[in-house]
């Protein structure tokens, strides 16, 4: 007989006793409901990889590493576990690239090796990151890479997938909206808002177009990262100013170690 001890000392209840929960209203449709979920980046810097599917379709926004922290000794990236979607692979339509990052785009050689995918869509800068990174490992000929910009289109049968201009320190970045039968799901990748850019501004016509047509945004999945920082953050352009004449400061050369620290020689 199982029982659970209630918080007076030596009396029992029998489980069969004790009111049961009713979840019913809670239970998932998989031919009716949106499903959205994160196979990784969520309360980490890394690994990103969204999904939202419905019925017999997946969009996949992003694939991307996590890069190990100093007890990970030997492991040089750490993925997202793939298992779900190599069960439901056949559901895959798009594998959506917000912007050329590592923690974004650095998963797709392993997510290949597992998955057969026909097609990537990215923007051109990382298209090109992507492309040298697939050659490196071999793998050019499985996939095709499609370029897109801020007037792309992508539709299937359930989704129509959009993107619009985000301002990032990395050029191409792009925010992702996907209408779906259940509302509008609008992904902002890695961005910030920066009055003077370097390159394309953001298109702040379109994000408020978004909110403000048919029953707005229904999901907005943001980037968060230094979100409860207050002020600004400091625009590409001063950045570049500030690298430019740390270079006319240096007599020798200046060396850019992926390690974000600056070291002159």
């Amino acid at each position: 007989m199982n029982t659970v001890t209630t918080k007076r000392p030596g009396s029992a209840v029998r489980l069969s006793d004790l009111p049961h929960a009713d979840y019913s209203e809670h239970v998932i449709d998989h031919t009716s409901d949106t499903l959205v979920y994160a196979l990784g980046g969520l309360g980490e810097v890394g690994k990103n990889m969204y999904c939202v599917e419905h019925d017999d379709e997946i969009i996949i926004i992003d694939c991307g590493v996590l890069f190990p922290e100093d007890e990970l000794l030997g492991v040089s990236y750490v993925i997202p576990d793939y298992s779900y979607l190599v069960k439901n692979q056949s559901k895959i339509k798009a594998l959506v690239i917000t912007h050329g990052h590592e923690d974004h785009i650095g998963g797709i050689p392993f997510f290949l090796q597992s998955i057969h995918l026909k097609e990537i869509y990215a923007p051109r800068f990382a298209k090109a990151l992507i492309e040298k990174k697939l050659e490196e490992h071999r793998m050019m000929r499985g996939v095709k890479i499609i370029e897109i910009n801020g007037e792309s289109r992508i539709d299937t049968k359930h989704f129509r997938v959009g993107f619009f201009n985000t301002v990032h320190s990395i050029p191409d970045s792009y925010g992702v909206f996907i209408n779906t039968p259940n509302g509008r799901i609008v992904e902002t990748g890695d961005f910030k808002f920066d009055l003077t850019p370097v390159g394309e501004q953001s298109d702040y016509s379109k994000m408020a177009y978004m909110g403000a047509a048919g029953d707005g945004v229904t999901l907005l999945l943001s980037d968060s990262t230094n979100s409860g920082v207050p002020g600004f953050s400091i625009s590409e352009r001063a950045v570049a100013k500030a690298i430019l004449e740390q270079m006319r400061k240096t007599p020798g050369r200046m060396l850019y170690p992926p390690s974000r620290r600056t070291f002159c020689v």
